[in-house]
């Protein structure tokens, strides 16, 4: 088992956390069983840390972190790398940690279970923001977790998928990311529609809300929560699949490739600030 010592996060934003995820998945082989060293993390994110839990959950690889590490207790709180997989379990981390939002992980069976414990989730979100009262905010929030968890288990042939955020005060940002290791945007193109696309292709097709599903439906689900992020709330988005990665902000928007690197399945996260006034979401869905 190969040893991959994970690097310290040089900046907060999606940016920042892509390259450390990049830099520590870069010349991995398909699958392939590592051994993650945390020692050198002084801080976690959940563009980096989700993508470790799922890829920790779907091979053999292993983690080592020490004691003394900084992050050691936040990891322990946030349920890493196992997660939470029950509404019950939800509950009772919720009111022994209200101020950590746990890592959840969710499964295409048992579809009610499925959407409370996402609904437990989102709700849990909009309480660590604390900004109720705040007219439209709750939609705002609540719409992107709910399409890009229904992206999942619709493009992704995986029965499982794993969501985890993190709200930080002082700075007053909300992190969210999203993860499956399923079969990939651009295999799902050649599957479902016959089309044969390189990742980057895949990804600005969803973004042109070009469905994968073989029928003529749209898919619209990734695209407006991208608008929704970007534009109603002012903040980044991200979308990672294969060797590809879509880097957005609110007034700019960057296709890039990622040498030697390659995620099976989709890795989407984003951003936004806290909300300070009235967000208004409806021109922005289509």
């Amino acid at each position: 088992m190969r040893n991959v010592i994970v690097p310290q996060i040089k900046s907060s934003s999606l940016v920042g956390q892509l390259k450390s995820l990049y830099e520590t998945l870069k010349d991995a082989k398909p699958n392939e069983d590592l051994n993650f060293d945390l020692n050198q993390l002084s801080f976690a994110c959940p563009l980096l840390i989700l993508p470790l839990c799922s890829y920790l959950n779907t091979t053999k690889s292993e983690f080592v972190i020490s004691k003394d590490s900084k992050i050691k207790s936040y990891l322990d709180v946030i349920n890493f790398p196992k997660g939470i997989t029950s509404v019950s379990s939800f509950h009772q981390k919720i009111q022994k940690d209200k101020n950590y939002i746990p890592i959840s992980v969710l499964t295409r069976e048992g579809v009610v279970g499925r959407e409370r414990l996402e609904s437990l989730f989102a709700t849990m979100v909009y309480k660590a923001i604390d900004v109720s009262g705040i007219e439209g905010v709750s939609n705002a929030i609540y719409y992107p977790i709910g399409e890009l968890i229904t992206n999942i288990f619709e493009h992704s042939k995986e029965n499982q998928g794993f969501i985890f955020g993190q709200f930080y005060p002082k700075k007053e940002w909300l992190d969210i990311c999203i993860v499956d290791r399923g079969r990939g945007l651009a295999a799902a193109y050649q599957q479902e529609k016959n089309l044969n696309l390189s990742d980057g292709d895949a990804i600005a097709e969803v973004m042109k809300g070009n469905s994968t599903k073989p029928d003529k439906e749209r898919g619209y689900g990734v695209r407006t929560s991208k608008r929704v992020v970007c534009e109603a709330l002012g903040g980044e988005f991200t979308i990672i699949s294969g060797s590809s990665a879509l880097v957005v902000s609110k007034d700019k928007e960057k296709l890039v490739s990622l040498p030697n690197f390659h995620w099976q399945g989709v890795i989407i996260a984003y951003k936004i600030p806290k909300p300070k006034h009235p967000i208004d979401i409806f021109p922005y869905l289509e």
